[in-house]
């Protein structure tokens, strides 16, 4: 067994490639996601879920960090128009959201960078959706301390959706990823790895539908708080 000193040398050097196995090959230019209508719909019970998970915790607020155009969130909104809704991305993306959305606050950050434009808004008793965001990172730590933070700021729980590499590339792929948009894509274990290393517990780590048009599970869906925070019971398996 490693001693605490070679374990931090060791879990440095594993993360400088953020824990994907040895020969991948991630993208270092990704291009900018406009989110825009294309016909089905990409992990569409990650919003169902965040919203049963928020109703099982007496929560009415969701802070939805890299919502694109929201049109999930906005979907979410007419079923719980009693409820708070948080936007957060940045360029044209918020920017269509503040002129075409009726509901919500919509806030400009670099995720990248973890920077948010404005810190005037309550996080406490929300739930945080990063729903098909990791992926589009160049460096994910920044982005993984601004999700931290928010916790410990009184947010409840984060969920993190992102494609399954194993799945829908097979294990033989070794990047860059086929999507433009996309840095890199991992498996679950190698997404475990990271939330933990980051400092989150997972009280769920599981698999939901990828798009509305198929009904293969082939992307990871993980409910996470602060290390040492959660209840001694995990909850309940979430599927789609």
């Amino acid at each position: 067994m490693l001693g605490s000193n070679w374990r931090h040398i060791f879990d440095s050097w594993r993360s400088k490639n953020f824990f994907l196995k040895n020969g991948y090959s991630a993208r270092s230019d990704p291009e900018y996601f406009t989110d825009e209508l294309q016909g089905i719909t990409w992990q569409p019970d990650v919003y169902p879920i965040a919203a049963e998970f928020a109703a099982e915790k007496g929560s009415k607020k969701i802070i939805d960090i890299g919502c694109g155009r929201a049109l999930k969130l906005a979907s979410l909104q007419r079923q719980r128009s009693e409820w708070e809704f948080i936007g957060i991305d940045y360029g044209a993306n918020v920017s269509w959201c503040r002129a075409n959305h009726r509901f919500g606050t919509w806030i400009e950050a670099d995720l990248e960078y973890g920077i948010l434009r404005t810190r005037n808004f309550a996080v406490e008793k929300s739930i945080l959706i990063c729903s098909d965001v990791v992926e589009h990172l160049v460096n994910p730590v920044p982005f993984l301390r601004l999700i931290r933070n928010l916790l410990r700021q009184g947010a409840t729980a984060a969920i993190f959706s992102t494609p399954e590499r194993d799945l829908t590339r097979g294990m033989s792929d070794n990047g860059p990823p086929e999507n433009p948009c996309h840095v890199r894509e991992c498996n679950s274990e190698e997404f475990r790895t990271l939330l933990e290393w980051a400092g989150f517990e997972l009280i769920h780590l599981g698999l939901t539908r990828s798009n509305d048009a198929e009904p293969d599970e082939k992307t990871i869906i993980a409910i996470g708080v602060l290390s040492g925070t959660a209840a001694t019971e995990k909850t309940r398996r979430y599927s789609s």
